[in-house]
């Protein structure tokens, strides 16, 4: 008996490792998109790609529709770890990590194929990573959100029909200055409460990409879409930094490479899916319209040198307008 027991942990030992080898871990994912609209079908490519990479071993449990909280609260919520990975728009993130404000700068982005070469350009993606780090935020990855439109209760014809009109943007300073010096009231609202603002006549419009206008069926109390894509809302994949280096290194490397291979599918899933949207919107009543942007871009050419006032964000910016 006193043999057999000398010999009992020797024995356990090998059921302990293998045991905590095949363990599974599951990442709280959050975002503030309707189920099945680009963002959440972007995560599940990444949660599908995290399980065959990993053999089951990591995956995402993903919280759609702003279940853990709007922008703002969520990014709190992966700083403080109480959610692992988020997918907020950079507009948001930006009142995190400033760096993010260069995408906030109107007209920036020329179209889609511009949109590309910035999220794939290794050095600018690097740099911003190096920001997020130092506040606890692991970069990953850059989702597209689309380009950004307006959708209001009555008419806009051109940029004059917008004075005084309270249009909602993003909680953001940019997004505020810039409707602002479009000659509209600018008004910053969660993204949880425009559906309602809209309905009741709080706000008279909001901007937003086709993504959202069908998503969230806006066209219902916003039935005017104007095309004047006055910005290219992209959206950082971002995970808690504490908990991604407490993955293995083999779940490290796994969540690097699901992130960006999602993030190539959700960016094309945007360009892809954006001429369905426009026909989906029109059969829906909605009533799109093209006014010249002329005056919009020169409106929003002194926000450049308001906001991007360092010579780290001058040359970002030179940087990102330089990719052809």
């Amino acid at each position: 008996m006193m043999l057999r027991r000398r010999h009992l942990p020797l024995l356990a030992t090998p059921f302990i490792a293998n045991a905590a080898h095949a363990q599974t871990v599951t990442l709280r994912a959050a975002h503030t998109n309707a189920v099945g609209e680009v963002q959440d079908e972007g995560l599940k490519v990444m949660d599908r790609r995290l399980r065959e990479l990993t053999s089951g071993r990591l995956g995402l449990q993903i919280f759609p529709n702003g279940q853990l909280g709007n922008e703002l609260p969520m990014i709190e919520g992966v700083a403080l770890g109480t959610i692992d990975l988020a997918v907020p728009s950079h507009a948001a993130f930006a009142n995190f990590i400033k760096e993010f404000q260069l995408f906030d700068m109107p007209y920036l982005v020329r179209d889609y194929a511009h949109l590309e070469k910035i999220a794939t350009t290794a050095p600018l993606m690097e740099e911003l990573g190096v920001a997020s780090r130092a506040r606890n935020f692991r970069f990953l990855s850059l989702y597209s959100s689309g380009i950004r439109h307006l959708m209001t209760r009555t008419a806009v014809p051109d940029m004059a029909a917008l004075r005084g009109k309270k249009i909602r943007t993003q909680q953001n300073p940019v997004h505020v200055a810039a409707f602002n010096a479009f000659g509209a009231n600018a008004t910053p609202l969660a993204y949880g409460e425009l559906y309602g603002a809209l309905q009741t006549g709080v706000v008279d419009g909001a901007e937003a990409a086709y993504t959202n206008f069908v998503g969230q069926k806006f066209y219902e109390v916003a039935p005017n879409f104007t095309l004047v894509g006055w910005l290219a809302l992209t959206a950082p994949v971002v995970m808690s930094e504490r908990r991604y280096q407490a993955l293995a290194p083999d779940l490290r490397a796994a969540v690097d490479r699901a992130a960006m291979e999602s993030a190539v599918f959700e960016r094309n899933l945007v360009v892809e899916g954006e001429a369905t949207l426009h026909a989906q919107a029109e059969r829906a009543g909605a009533k799109i319209s093209t006014p010249d942007k002329a005056p919009f871009q020169q409106a929003a050419q002194p926000l450049y040198a308001r906001f991007l006032s360092t010579d780290a964000d001058r040359r970002r910016l030179a940087a990102v307008q330089a990719l052809t």
